[in-house]
């Protein structure tokens, strides 16, 4: 753990400039999602356009339960970042993992698709849609890095800058998973069935 937080701080005992960077990009995604949420909380409450009450996919859950579990997997790859075999295990199940959850977030779409909702139908399933199409950008943003990562992993050894650009892709991946967590329980407690 002080090893992280060593990691952090530059030279100067200050964040690290990279990082800084990551918090300020979590700022405007904070800002982007909260603008959506609240625009779907405007919505809903429009007495002229009417509110389609509806259940969400299940599929929405289980993708909540993967990118929990996936934010575990990254975590214990970054521990064992030194020790190539259990690194590259754990970034594998991550990795795994985490199609899993684009795999889910599609067939929650299909399911939506299924019930009749779809993205220019009424705005209490095209804000799903969106929300969640965003998230997932985002989130395959965070994939292909972490691919990236992985690849330049294997062609050189693990040092300082390795274990700095690992701990952002894993302070970035946690972060999205979060968000991911709070859209879920906005969904299902406060706007949806």
């Amino acid at each position: 753990m002080n090893q992280v937080k060593n990691m952090n701080q530059n030279v100067n005992g200050r964040i690290h400039p990279k990082l800084f960077l990551l918090y300020l990009s979590f700022g405007s995604m904070l800002m982007l999602f909260s603008a959506f949420c609240s625009a779907l909380i405007v919505r809903k409450g429009d007495i002229r356009q009417a509110w389609i009450e509806l259940p969400l996919p299940s599929a929405f859950l289980y993708s909540t339960f993967i990118i929990i579990i996936s934010s575990i997997t990254i975590h214990l790859a970054y521990k064992y970042i030194e020790t190539k075999q259990k690194f590259i295990m754990w970034s594998c199940f991550t990795l795994i993992l985490s199609f899993v959850f684009v795999g889910l977030q599609l067939k929650g779409w299909k399911d939506l698709q299924s019930m009749h909702i779809f993205l220019n139908g009424n705005p209490s399933g095209s804000f799903i849609y969106v929300i969640s199409w965003i998230h997932g950008l985002h989130y395959l943003g965070g994939i292909l890095a972490f691919l990236l990562i992985i690849l330049n992993f294997r062609r050189s050894t693990i040092g300082v800058e390795q274990k700095m650009t690992f701990n952002i892709l894993m302070q970035y991946w946690h972060f999205i998973g979060l968000v991911w967590v709070s859209l879920y329980l906005f969904f299902k407690f406060i706007i949806y069935k």
